[in-house]
Order: C-alpha cells, then sequence, then structure tokens
C-alpha cells in the first residue's frame, strides 16, 4: 500500500502527523508526506518528505493556493493507493490527485474549519471555505474527526455519514523522564505551571498571566512559539512577574512529555470566541494527561466532559482572576495528587496506542 499525506505545514512540530506517519510506515507502507518549507527534517524513517514553497505575496492566499496545485501535480505523479488530506486546506490537493489516478481519499478535519476564530468577522472568506468544504466532503471515501461534537455539527452540516472518530490523543508516556523545570528555567517556585501549544489568541494565555500575578507560589512555563510572544514578555514585565514567566520556544515532539511531566499541572483556558474553539479537545490535554500533568481547563463542553468524567483535574469557572486564582491555589494544595492518581490510571485509556490503530483499520478496509 502507498499513502501520500499532505499537510500544510512543516511537519517537524505536529504531534499527531508524526504519530500517524510513524504508524503507516510499522505497518510496512510507502509513505510519502507533502509538507511546507521551514521545517529541518528532510525525512521521516523512510518516507521522504516533499516541501513546497509558501509564498505569501501580494496575499498569503497565494499559500493555500500554491501549495494545492504544487501538491496536486507532486501527488498525481506519485500515484498512490490512499491519499490523505489533513484539514480543509489540502483537501483540494487530495481529491483532484485521487480522481486524477483511482486512488480512495481519506479527510482528517481535526477541527471545524470554517469556524475558526481566524475567520471571524470575515464572512467572504469563511464562504470560501465552507462552499468548498461542502463541495468536496462528498467525493471523499472516509471522514475521521477529533471528537463527538466535531462529528455530530459535521453530519447535520453537510448530511453526511457520521465521520469516525480518532481522538487527538499521545502515547501513554510509560518512559518519560521529567525535566526538572525549576532548575531549567532558574524557577523557585513551590509550584510550576505549564502552557503547551502556539502562543496565539484565543487560547486564554493572558488570563494565564493574570493568574500568576495571584499565585505568588507559582511560576509559569510557555513551551511553543507564536504571534503573542512579544506580547507575553510585555505583560508579565509590566505586572513584575517576569521572574516567574518563562517562554521555552518550540519543543520537538520527541522531547516534549519530557517537559510536559516536570510540571504540577497544565492549563487549558481556550476562550469560547468561535464554535470550533468552543468545542475544541485538544492533543495537549491527552498530553498532559499521558505525562501525569493534570489538566486546568476552561468550562467549555468538550474539556469538562473529559475532565470531570475522570477526575482528572480542575475545570474553572468564568471568574475575576483573583477568584480563579483562589480556586487554582486549592486546587495544587489539596486536589494535586488525587488528580495525578486519576490520570495514571486514564492514560491508558486515551492513547494512541489504542486510537492510533483505527487509523490503520480505515485505511486496510479502503484498499
Amino acid at each position: 500500500m502507498h499513502i501520500v499525506f499532505f499537510i500544510l505545514n512543516p511537519f517537524d512540530y505536529d504531534s499527531r502527523a508524526q504519530l500517524i506517519c510513524h504508524d503507516i510506515l510499522s505497518s510496512g507502507w510507502r509513505l510519502d508526506i507533502i509538507a511546507t518549507i521551514g521545517g529541518k527534517i528532510p525525512s521521516f524513517g523512510n518516507a521522504d518528505i516533499h516541501r513546497l514553497p509558501q509564498p505569501v505575496w501580494p496575499t498569503r492566499k497565494r499559500r493555500f493556493i500554491e501549495y494545492n496545485i504544487r501538491a496536486t501535480s507532486l501527488a498525481k505523479r506519485l500515484r498512490a493507493d490512499i491519499y490523505h488530506a489533513v484539514d480543509l486546506d489540502t483537501l483540494w490537493a487530495a481529491v483532484n490527485a485521487a480522481r486524477a489516478v483511482g486512488g480512495e481519499v481519506v479527510y482528517e478535519s481535526r477541527e471545524l474549519y470554517t469556524e475558526l476564530m481566524s475567520l471571524s468577522g470575515r464572512p467572504i472568506v469563511r464562504a470560501f471555505w465552507s462552499i468548498l468544504e461542502k463541495k468536496l466532503i462528498r467525493k471523499v471515501d472516509v471522514v475521521v474527526t477529533v471528537n463527538q461534537a466535531i462529528a455530530e455539527e459535521m453530519t447535520k452540516r453537510y448530511r453526511i455519514n457520521p465521520p469516525e472518530i480518532v481522538m487527538n490523543v499521545a502515547r501513554s508516556g510509560e518512559s518519560i523522564e521529567p525535566i526538572d523545570l525549576r532548575k531549567e528555567f532558574n524557577l523557585q517556585s513551590k509550584f510550576v505551571l505549564i502552557f503547551q501549544g502556539i502562543l496565539r489568541p484565543g487560547q486564554g494565555i493572558l488570563r494565564a498571566i493574570e493568574l500568576i500575578v495571584y499565585l505568588p507560589e507559582v511560576s509559569l512555563v510557555f513551551i511553543g512559539d507564536g504571534p503573542l510572544r512579544d506580547t507575553i514578555e510585555k505583560r508579565a514585565n509590566d505586572l513584575g512577574i517576569s521572574n516567574r514567566v518563562r517562554i521555552a520556544g518550540k519543543i520537538e515532539p520527541g522531547r516534549l512529555a519530557h517537559y510536559t511531566s516536570g510540571a504540577d499541572a497544565g492549563l487549558i483556558l481556550i476562550e469560547p470566541v468561535a464554535l470550533n474553539n468552543r468545542l475544541a479537545l485538544p492533543q495537549k490535554l491527552f498530553q498532559y494527561i499521558s505525562a501525569e500533568t493534570p489538566p486546568i481547563v476552561s468550562d467549555l463542553p468538550m474539556l469538562r466532559q473529559i475532565v470531570q468524567e475522570d477526575k482528572l483535574g480542575l475545570v474553572l469557572k468564568d471568574g475575576l482572576p483573583k477568584e480563579s486564582a483562589e480556586a487554582v491555589r486549592d486546587f495544587l494544595n489539596n486536589g494535586l495528587e488525587m488528580a495525578i492518581g486519576q490520570c495514571r490510571i486514564a492514560k491508558r485509556k486515551y492513547c494512541w496506542e489504542i486510537e492510533g490503530k483505527k487509523f490503520i483499520n480505515l485505511y486496510r478496509n479502503l484498499v
């Protein structure tokens, strides 16, 4: 079997993509990855990574258009059995390549793409993506998404068979060696919290910083990079807490769990500013669980369901920073040990060793 994997990012730091591609190669199948420039690794195992340019002048729309045109041409020449599209921004290429050579299409919709925060207030752009998804989704063989809420919304919106659900989980983390974050980042605090992910609006980043103001016994480490990096540094400095806030930058997926497990708890303070945010169930939740680092999450439906059902951490209600800080303090002092034990149990349920098999079975059933 030969699979072509389309992804509109450099691939190097995409944990889920690497998990999927590792399983494909472990099954003895041939794999080609069509990603973008910006990454450093020339290949993944014995799979070639084909890196396409990402021009943004005179408009960022050129990035999407040129990727899909070039990816279609390349994918046709590769003549695969299955074309796997990660998100809507690569689906056009996968559908057109498959149509040309008679292959099958897997559409992995990691998000409710047309409800992204970045499309808020942009009705014309949003309408374009909605029309494109409606047209293309009926031409794919399998739709996969990451949770039940998004699956239900896509089923209702496009009148399709319910998508397969492969949750955005991490490996079970049996051999993690925690990194001492206090030593690594020169911190003296009793507790260290961690935030993983892209530093961008909608993730509750400024709320996290405001919490730290009222928690003098707590430090906060950001693992990731993004447009809010300078804002974080300035805000922490203005509030007089720069000695307790650190930005580590991007960490390679293979090393990430070691940093995660060095924290006392992990933050996921997503803001419900768009429907996609409201229905989110991000991989970092399961990375925290896998590392036995209890999550502190926003009171959003999917996050609340997972965390409360298994008593994994704290669901932080909306409130003033001082009130929220008191809830976090009480959890860290009185609920942390029990939550660690619950994460230790839950990570055997929410793990890629179980979820990843679903993709392998899908591929086999298609061919």
